[in-house]
């Protein structure tokens, strides 16, 4: 298996401990950046319902998954609804892989205007 691995867990009374992202191919993790630099919808990344720590951790996933945050902030609301919002509330795992197959079917990356 090659590429990134994004997991989220909680710990506590529904907090979320950490979002990482783990570099597969060395075994490295590291936090995933929130991108508040790109927009601020939360200064907490979170899952599983609709509004700000949801489209945080959209709007990271996709800017580290596409490398593009003018990608990132185009599509994310459509990445959240239809993947962060429904993902585990305790926890989960998301492929770099399954990140990219979404971009391809839903909003194609269009690499002349990243």
């Amino acid at each position: 298996m090659s590429g990134k691995l994004y997991a989220g867990e909680r710990s506590g009374q529904g907090a979320v401990s950490e979002v990482s992202v783990v570099v597969v191919e060395d075994g490295v993790t590291r936090p995933l950046a929130s991108r508040l630099d790109l927009w601020e919808h939360s200064v907490k990344l979170e899952w599983g319902y609709g509004i700000g720590g949801p489209a945080q951790l959209a709007l990271a996933i996709l800017a580290d998954a596409t490398d593009s945050d003018s990608y990132a902030e185009r599509h994310h609301h459509w990445f959240k609804q239809d993947v962060v919002m429904r993902l585990p509330w305790d926890g989960w795992e998301l492929s770099e892989r399954k990140v990219l197959e979404w971009v391809a079917k839903h909003h194609p990356l269009d690499r002349d205007r990243t």
